[in-house]
C-alpha cells in the first residue's frame, strides 16, 4: 500500500491522507484550512478533472476535516457518520453557509459496543470505523486493511473525554497495526496532563456554588463540555439557559437531560433573530421577558454581547462569572474575544479559565503506542512533528505530497 500525506504534516487543521492499495485509492477526511480558508483546496481528481478516486471518509464533524465535501466529485461516495453529518448541517444553518447538498453514504453507531464495522470493501481493501474519543460527538477512526497489511488512521483523537473507555476497547480490537497515522497537535504545548471531563465537571461544580449567574463559554458542538456544565449547572440548583444553537445539537446527539427537564431552557439571542425556517417551537426571549432567573448558568458566545448588556441592565447580573472553556490561543489571536471578554468584566462578571483539550496528552499518545505497537508512524495535524519523535515508533518524517509504501 501506497500513503500519501497531500496536506498535514507540518499544519493544524486541513489534512488530507491519500491510501492507495494496487487499483484503489481513498481519501481520508477532506476540511478547511483553519488559518486561511478563503480560498477552497482543489484537489485533481477529487474535485476536478476525471474522478480518481474510489470513496473518501470524513472522520468528524469539525470544519477542518468535513468543510470542503460539497466541492469532491459527485460520482465519489463520500462516507460520514450519521451523527457527524446531522451536526456539521446544524452548523451550517448557524454560520450561513450551505448545508451538505451531495449524496453522502451515512453510517451509524449503534451503541459504544458498535467497533469494527465494515463501511466499504472491494477486492483491494476493506474499510471499517472505530469509535473514537474527541471533542466532536461520535468521531471515529478508521482501520485500512490490505494486501495484508492494517493502517489505523485516528483522526483527532484524546483518552480523557466521555467515550475514553470505548476508545480504549477499539484499540484493544484493532491491536497491532503495520502504520498508525494519527495526530500530534499538542506536541508544542508541553507534557502536561490533561483533566477529564469528569474532572471538569467537578471542578465547576465547586465555582458555580459560589456565583448566582454563570455564563458559559465554549464551543457549542463539544457534546462532552455541554454535558459536564449541564450537570454542574442542575447539582448546584441553577437553571440552565442554552442558547437555540446548543440546544439543538444536545438533541440531535440525543442527550437525555436535556429533551425533558423542567430546569434547562432555551433562548434566542439577539443574533438569531433571523433563524433558520424550520426551527418553529417558541423559546424565551430576553428582550420580551419582564424578570430573568436569579440563579442561571447561561450558555453564550461572543456575537451575544448585546444580549448581556441588556442582562446588566435589567439588573439579572449581580454575582456572576463568566467560565471560559476554549483554547487560550484563541483569546491571544482574536481582538474581538479580548474586547468581548475586557467589556463582560467591566461589567462585574468575574472571568474564570476551565477548560480541557479536545486533543490527545503525552499519556494518550504513549497509550496509543503501547497498544497499536505500530512498526512504523505518521504524525499529522502537528505544527511540529519532532517531539513525537521519542513516543511513537518509527515515526517518518515525511512531507506533504510525500509517497510512503509500507
Amino acid at each position: 500500500m501506497n500513503v500519501r500525506i497531500i496536506k498535514g504534516t507540518n499544519q493544524i487543521g486541513g489534512c488530507i491522507t491519500e491510501i492507495t492499495c494496487n487499483n484503489t485509492k481513498i481519501i481520508i477526511d477532506y476540511g478547511e484550512d483553519l488559518e486561511d480558508n478563503t480560498i477552497p483546496f482543489e484537489l485533481d481528481g477529487l474535485t476536478k478533472g476525471k474522478s480518481i478516486y474510489d470513496a473518501v471518509f470524513i472522520t468528524h464533524s469539525h470544519g477542518d476535516h468535513i468543510g470542503l465535501i460539497d466541492l469532491i466529485n459527485d460520482d465519489i461516495p463520500v462516507y460520514v457518520e450519521e451523527k457527524s453529518l446531522e451536526i456539521h448541517n446544524l452548523t451550517c444553518d448557524f454560520t450561513n453557509k450551505e448545508r451538505v447538498s451531495r449524496k453522502i453514504n451515512t453510517f451509524k453507531i449503534n451503541n459504544i459496543n458498535d467497533q469494527g464495522r465494515v463501511v466499504f470493501q472491494n477486492e483491494d481493501l476493506k474499510v471499517s470505523f472505530y469509535i473514537g474519543d474527541h471533542s466532536s460527538y461520535n468521531s471515529v477512526m478508521y482501520l485500512i486493511e490490505g494486501e495484508g497489511k492494517k493502517i489505523l488512521h485516528t483522526g483527532d483523537f484524546r483518552m480523557h473525554g466521555r467515550r475514553r473507555y470505548a476508545f480504549l476497547k477499539s484499540l484493544n480490537k484493532i491491536g497491532k497495526v503495520d502504520l498508525l497515522i494519527t495526530e500530534g497537535t499538542t506536541l508544542t504545548r508541553g507534557n502536561n496532563r490533561f483533566k477529564t471531563e469528569e474532572e471538569l465537571k467537578e471542578e465547576a461544580t465547586n465555582v458555580m456554588k459560589q456565583y448566582d449567574q454563570v455564563f458559559i463559554m465554549q464551543s457549542s458542538t463539544n457534546i462532552d463540555r455541554l454535558v459536564s456544565f449541564i450537570k454542574a449547572g442542575l447539582l448546584t440548583n441553577h437553571k440552565v439557559v442554552l442558547d437555540l444553537f446548543s440546544r439543538y445539537v444536545a438533541q440531535t446527539a440525543n442527550i437525555p437531560t436535556v429533551v425533558d427537564n423542567k430546569n434547562i431552557f432555551t433562548w434566542i439571542p439577539n443574533k438569531y433573530k433571523y433563524k433558520p425556517d424550520w426551527f418553529k417551537e417558541e423559546y424565551m426571549n430576553i428582550e420580551k421577558s419582564s424578570k430573568f432567573f436569579p440563579n442561571y448558568v447561561m450558555f453564550v458566545k461572543e456575537s451575544m454581547i448585546n444580549d448581556i448588556r441588556l442582562l446588566k441592565q435589567k439588573g439579572s447580573i449581580k454575582n456572576a462569572c463568566l467560565i471560559y472553556s476554549m483554547w487560550n490561543g484563541y483569546i491571544k489571536k482574536s481582538e474581538s474575544l479580548r474586547n468581548f471578554l475586557d467589556e463582560c468584566n467591566e461589567m462585574g462578571i468575574t472571568i474564570l479559565n476551565i477548560h480541557t483539550s479536545g486533543h490527545a496528552d503525552k499519556t494518550a499518545m504513549e497509550k496509543l503506542n503501547e497498544i497499536c505497537d505500530p512498526n512504523k508512524t505518521v504524525i499529522i495535524h502537528t505544527e511540529d512533528k519532532t517531539n513525537g519523535f521519542n513516543i511513537f515508533k518509527n515515526v517518518q518524517d515525511l512531507k506533504d505530497n510525500e509517497n510512503f509504501k509500507i
